[in-house]
């Protein structure tokens, strides 16, 4: 039951987010650890939007490092519990399974994989509107979402930015990286 009111809840906030975002889709790739469009520096949209992808620049990092904390998002390591787009059909598992977010204090960010680090960057998070912007310091990618937080999860929803607004992803509050084998399961154990 729970699991339907998760799916609802989510299926809800995509349709809202569609409504007032871009309504042009992408192909996004599903292999990355985040659906940015990593490891291109100007993609282009179906519809012929180009978007120039950036890095953390000296700039952008000065302003991360700058930013006061928010600790509802960077007090946990944050499992991927389930991601879906409206330009894909929806997976039967969880895709992303074993991948986790590290947003840090100091404005930086790690990505991976089970124990593996594929990503490391700058974020910034915008109070005003309760965005996130991540950029790679390792690759030419950027995202942005729209963040809702919880104490046990954190729904991050693509904008129209860097045209990853068809995306939707539930990540779970855990305290260490998840081990293969081990389940992923919304409670404190792991």
């Amino acid at each position: 039951m729970k699991f339907k009111y998760v799916l609802f809840s989510v299926s809800s906030l995509l349709a809202v987010s569609c409504k007032n975002g871009n309504k042009n889709s992408i192909n996004a790739n599903t292999n990355s650890n985040l659906p940015t469009l990593a490891d291109t520096k100007v993609s282009k949209a179906t519809a012929g939007v180009t978007v120039k992808l950036l890095k953390a620049d000296e700039a952008f990092s000065k302003e991360a490092s700058a930013q006061k904390p928010f600790n509802m998002i960077t007090d946990s390591l944050w499992h991927f519990y389930f991601a879906l787009s409206i330009s894909q059909e929806t997976p039967k598992e969880n895709i992303y399974k074993g991948h986790w977010l590290d947003l840090k204090d100091d404005g930086s960010y790690q990505k991976g994989e089970y124990e593996q680090i594929t990503d490391e960057g700058k974020y910034i998070y915008h109070y005003d509107n309760k965005n996130i912007e991540l950029r790679s310091t390792q690759k030419d990618s950027s995202s942005e979402w729209n963040v809702k937080v919880d104490p046990d999860a954190m729904l991050l929803i693509g904008t129209d930015r860097y045209n990853n607004n068809s995306w939707q992803i539930k990540l779970i509050r855990k305290s260490v990286k998840p081990k293969i084998g081990v389940p992923l399961r919304n409670d404190k154990s792991n």
